[in-house]
């Protein structure tokens, strides 16, 4: 099977374990066209996973973690293993990129992604499934740790240039040219850049 066939089956694959677990849940569908180099990456993504995950985490207080990506502040992302099903590997992938434990709780929306070749039209689109979830934490003592500052992102600001921005984070996560905001080895306290705050921001979301 090509790379686009096999990233369709597990994306269907993966919707319907989502469908097992969750309902109600609305399912959008968007195309994308990249250069050539960024389509082999989003396939070559296919072999570690086919999830882009972006979690809406809450604490006992009700503040949102959000995590510092190229200076803005977004809420976190996780790609779960080819090998895990979704709701455990987002969970453990969050854990491992901002040290906090968490609970999916719901999925607000799914959106199935296809890339393709804008030099080479004639090329099947390589597909991808993007999931928002929210979750709560583990840890009943977390707490704000500091105000969210700097970036060009600030709560209750959802301009034409934060929505670009939304788009351009998910683009990104998509054909694999952003990093985790934290390194793998996050340990269990609250590494740098990352922060409980009160409200979540609407640029902090993929508009997509």
């Amino acid at each position: 099977m090509s790379v686009a066939e096999v990233s369709r089956d597990r994306v269907e694959e993966r919707l319907v374990a989502l469908e097992d677990e969750y309902s109600g849940f609305p399912i959008n569908q968007t195309t994308l066209a990249v250069p050539s180099d960024a389509y082999e990456r989003a396939g070559g993504r296919c072999e570690r996973g086919i999830v882009d995950a972006y979690v809406q985490l809450y604490n006992d207080s009700e503040d949102v973690l959000l995590v510092e990506r190229d200076g803005e502040w977004v809420v976190p992302h996780g790609e779960p293993a080819t090998d895990e099903r979704v709701v455990p590997g987002t969970e453990a992938a969050i854990r491992r990129s901002t040290g906090v434990d968490c609970s999916l709780t719901d999925l607000t929306r799914v959106t199935i992604l296809g890339v393709r070749d804008e030099d080479d039209p004639d090329r099947p689109p390589v597909y991808r499934l993007i999931a928002v979830f929210v979750a709560e934490t583990d840890d009943s003592g977390a707490t704000v740790t500091a105000p969210v500052s700097g970036g060009s992102r600030t709560a209750g600001t959802n301009g034409d240039a934060a929505t670009d921005g939304d788009a351009a984070e998910a683009t990104d996560d998509a054909v694999g040219t952003n990093g985790d905001a934290a390194g793998d080895d996050a340990d269990d306290s609250t590494p740098e850049g990352v922060r409980w705050h009160p409200t979540l921001p609407e640029s902090a979301v993929p508009s997509h």
